[in-house]
C-alpha cells in the first residue's frame, strides 16, 4: 500500500488555540501531507482544506470556496481541527494563491470571530431560572461533518469501445477521479516508487483505458487499450508511452488504488502469463473440482470466467484463494461464489493461467516518462540563444590575424606594424559588444523598437514546453504584462510565486531564470 507515514506526519487532531492554522498550513506544506484538514470554530462553522503532496489545492466552507475560505478560516483563534490522511480528494482546484500570500491576506483582513462571540449571552432573553442552568450545563457543541467535496469531474469518462485492459478489483482507493490536468505525472510516479506502493494506477478517457501495475514501488507492467478493434491492447513500453501522452495532454482521470501483493501478482500473471488451460466451456467443467485440483497443485496464478453476464476473476497464491471478484461487483471476496455464478451460463469460457517461472524485469518508467516532460523541454530552448553571441565575437579576431598577416609579411620591418594594423581592427569588433549597451536604454528609447508581442508569445511557448497543460497561469501573467522591458521583467519575477498543483517552486524558479535569459538575448 502507499505508505503515507513519511508523507503525512501532520498532527491528526488538536485545538486551534494550541496550534494555529498558519502553523498547520506550513507543516502540511513542509511535510508534503496528503489528505483533508477539517476545521471547526466552535460557533457551528466548519471549513475543509484539501492537500495533495503538501499543495493546498481546494477549500470550502461557510458558503465560501478557494482563497476566500482559507483567509476566513485563518481568522479563527479557537476551535478544533482534524486531519484525515485517507479521505477521498475532490477534483476541484479552487485555491490559487500560495500559503504566504493567503497568510498575508488574512493578516490584513478584519477579524470576524471576536464580533460573533457576544451572541453567546443570549440566555438573558429566556426566563431567569433557565439561565443559570444553561451556564452550569452548557449544551454540548454539535460537530458538523466536513463539507463533502464537490466532484470537479462531471462524469467519469468511459472508453467508447466499452472495454478495459483487464478487470481490476476495487481495493483501497487512495486517489479517485483525479483530473490528469492537475497531475504532474513524473512526480506522481516518483512518489509511488519512493513509498513502495503496491496497487494499480488506472487511466480512463473517452477513447482509451490504461493500467499500470505496481509492486513494492516498481512498475511491473503497463496495459493500454485505445483502439476501436479488439486487437488494440498493447503492453510494456509502448503502452506506457500512450498512457503518458494522454496524461500529459490532460485527457481523462486517474485512479490510484492499493491492493495486496498477492492480488497484484495475480493481475500481473493474468496479463503476461501463457494460458495453462484455455477455451474451457462451463457446460462441461466442474468448477469446484477444478479449483480443488489447482489448490492441490499449489497453483499461483488466475482463473478467468467470461460470460454474457460479465467477467469473473479468481486469484490464487500457492494454492490458496487470494481473492475473487467480478466485473459487476468489484469488491474483493475471500470466496469464489460470485465468480462461479457466471458459470450458470453454459457458454461461459474459462481460462487458467499459471505464474511464469521466468521473472520479467520491471518497466523502466523514467525512460518513458521523465525525458519528455522534465529536463528536455526546458533545457533545449536555452542553448540556441547562448551560442550565437559567443561565435560572432571570436571568429572575427581569428579571421583578421591571418588576413592582416598575409599582406604584412612582404617587408621585414612591417611585421611590427602588423599588430598596430590589427589593433585598429579590434575597435570594429568592439562595436559588437557596444550593442550590449542598448541593454540599459531599452526601458525608454530602445523599447519601442522591439516586437514585444512576439517576445511575449515566445516566453509563453517556453512556459507551455516546460509546464504543459499547467502553463495557463504563467501565460496569463505574461499576456497581461505591460509591453515594455520593466513590464515583462515584472511578470517573469511573479512566476516563482505562482501556486501550481504538483509543480515545485524550484521548477518555476528555473523557468523564470530561463525566461530572463531568453529576454536578455533579444536586447
Amino acid at each position: 500500500m502507499l505508505g503515507r507515514s513519511r508523507e503525512t506526519t501532520l498532527q491528526s487532531h488538536g485545538t486551534l488555540a494550541e496550534i494555529t492554522l498558519r502553523s498547520l498550513l506550513e507543516s502540511a506544506q513542509g511535510e508534503r501531507s496528503t489528505g483533508t484538514l477539517t476545521l471547526r470554530n466552535g460557533n457551528g462553522e466548519s471549513t475543509a482544506l484539501y492537500f495533495l503532496f503538501g499543495h493546498l489545492f481546494h477549500a470550502e466552507g461557510n458558503g465560501k470556496a478557494g482563497d476566500d475560505a482559507v483567509v476566513s478560516a485563518l481568522g479563527w483563534t479557537k476551535g478544533e481541527f482534524e486531519f484525515d490522511a485517507k479521505a477521498k480528494l475532490p477534483a476541484d482546484e479552487t485555491v490559487k494563491a500560495g500559503i504566504p500570500e493567503l497568510v498575508h491576506a488574512a493578516e490584513g483582513a478584519p477579524r470576524d470571530a471576536p464580533t460573533q462571540a457576544p451572541p453567546q449571552p443570549s440566555p438573558q432573553s429566556s426566563n431567569a431560572v433557565a439561565s443559570p442552568e444553561r451556564a452550569e450545563n452548557p449544551e454540548p457543541e454539535r460537530k458538523l461533518d466536513a463539507p463533502q467535496p464537490r466532484r470537479g469531474v462531471k462524469h467519469r469518462p468511459q472508453p467508447k469501445h466499452g472495454r478495459e485492459p483487464i478487470p481490476v478489483p476495487a481495493g483501497q482507493v487512495i486517489y479517485d477521479s483525479l483530473k490528469t490536468s492537475f497531475v504532474d505525472f513524473p512526480r506522481l510516479i516518483t512518489t509511488l516508487e519512493k513509498e513502495g506502493y503496491t496497487g494499480y494506477v488506472r487511466l480512463l478517457t473517452d477513447d482509451a483505458a490504461g493500467l499500470i501495475l505496481f509492486k513494492d514501488g516498481a512498475a511491473l507492467e503497463c496495459l493500454y487499450d485505445g483502439a476501436s478493434d479488439a486487437a488494440g491492447l498493447v503492453l510494456g513500453k509502448e503502452a506506457l508511452h500512450h498512457f503518458n501522452q494522454d496524461v500529459t495532454a490532460g485527457h481523462g482521470v486517474l485512479d490510484v488504488v492499493g491492493l495486496s501483493p498477492e492480488l497484484i501478482d495475480g493481475l500481473y500473471e493474468l496479463t503476461v502469463s501463457k494460458p495453462m488451460y484455455t477455451e474451457l466451456y462451463a457446460a462441461w467443467v466442474d468448477m469446484r473440482a477444478l479449483l480443488k485440483f489447482l489448490s492441490d497443485r499449489k497453483l499461483s496464478g488466475s482463473v478467468m470466467i467470461r460470460s454474457s453476464a460479465g467477467t469473473g476473476v479468481i486469484i490464487m497464491s500457492e494454492g490458496d484463494l487470494a481473492g475473487a471478484y467480478t466485473s459487476e461487483s468489484r469488491d474483493i471476496s475471500d470466496k469464489p461464489d460470485r465468480a462461479l455464478a457466471l458459470c450458470d451460463d453454459p457458454m461461459a469460457m474459462i481460462e487458467v493461467k499459471s505464474a511464469d517461472t521466468v521473472k520479467h524485469p520491471p518497466l523502466d518508467v523514467d525512460e518513458v516518462v521523465t525525458p519528455g516532460q522534465r529536463s528536455a523541454p526546458r533545457n533545449n530552448p536555452l542553448p540556441p540563444p547562448a551560442p550565437p553571441p559567443a561565435p560572432p565575437v571570436q571568429p572575427p579576431p581569428t579571421q583578421q590575424f591571418p588576413v592582416i598577416q598575409t599582406p604584412a609579411p612582404m617587408p621585414v620591418a612591417p611585421p611590427v606594424l602588423a599588430p598596430t594594423a590589427t589593433y585598429p581592427a579590434f575597435p570594429t569588433p568592439q562595436a559588437t559588444p557596444a550593442q550590449v549597451a542598448p541593454t540599459t536604454p531599452p526601458p525608454g528609447a530602445g523599447g519601442p523598437q522591439l516586437d514585444w508581442g512576439s517576445i511575449v508569445a515566445e516566453l509563453q511557448a517556453m512556459a507551455e514546453d516546460s509546464l504543459g497543460n499547467r502553463a495557463r497561469k504563467v501565460k496569463d501573467i505574461l499576456g497581461a504584462a505591460d509591453p515594455s522591458l520593466p513590464g515583462i521583467e515584472g511578470a517573469i519575477d511573479q512566476v516563482p510565486s505562482i501556486s501550481l498543483l504538483f509543480v515545485d517552486s524550484s521548477r518555476l524558479e528555473q523557468l523564470a531564470q530561463e525566461m530572463r535569459a531568453r529576454l536578455k538575448s533579444h536586447l
